[in-house]
């Protein structure tokens, strides 16, 4: 998994040459919810059933040139089998912007880096008290989105967040997350 992630920052970047956008420093604004799709790998000698759960949060953003920056809030669960983690979730991506059909549809590739901070955890398979409050990720994802022409936009984004830290405080237990989410933006405020 983590060469999948390679690969697509390394297009990610490769597509911020040619990559038309909209004006640079626009800033845009959007509520993203859906399912995430977790387990919990490595440590104990495998790889948990899956849990689907459910994350919901607040995506905010700017246009740089032919890239934009967002920052996001967001309400995740993780784990796997029987084991709950949730989280909230902070990540700070920038990713390569391609427009089509005139600027009614966007596509956006991108990855960055996420913090997330424990809010509950249950499990009749593993301590909670060693569950770390705080866990680190390298998110890698794929938006797209069809623009109306006053600028709102509905669209999907399609998530995976490479562990960068271990969810449990012994070696080696780590979430690998999916998340599929709608959007619902707007342009924020004036150019």
């Amino acid at each position: 998994m983590l060469r999948i992630g390679r690969v697509l920052l390394v297009v990610a970047f490769a597509l911020t040459t040619p990559a038309l956008a909209q004006g640079p420093g626009t800033k845009f604004g959007a509520i993203i919810g859906g399912a995430s799709l977790s387990d919990l790998a490595g440590g104990f000698g495998g790889t948990t059933s899956d849990r689907w759960g459910g994350t919901a949060g607040i995506l905010l953003g700017v246009n740089a040139g032919r890239t934009a920056l967002t920052l996001e809030g967001n309400w995740v669960q993780k784990g796997g089998g029987d084991t709950r983690l949730d989280y909230i979730e902070v990540p700070l991506t920038i990713g390569a912007i391609v427009v089509t059909g005139g600027g009614a549809a966007r596509a956006r590739l991108y990855s960055g880096v996420s913090v997330g901070f424990k809010v509950s955890c249950s499990s009749p398979d593993l301590a909670c008290e060693a569950a770390k409050g705080t866990e680190w990720g390298w998110p890698i994802g794929l938006q797209l989105a069809k623009v109306s022409e006053s600028g709102s936009f509905v669209g999907l984004d399609v998530k995976y967040t490479v562990a960068l830290s271990d969810a449990f405080e012994f070696n080696g237990v780590y979430n690998r997350p999916w998340a599929f989410r709608l959007m619902f933006g707007k342009p924020l405020g004036a150019n």
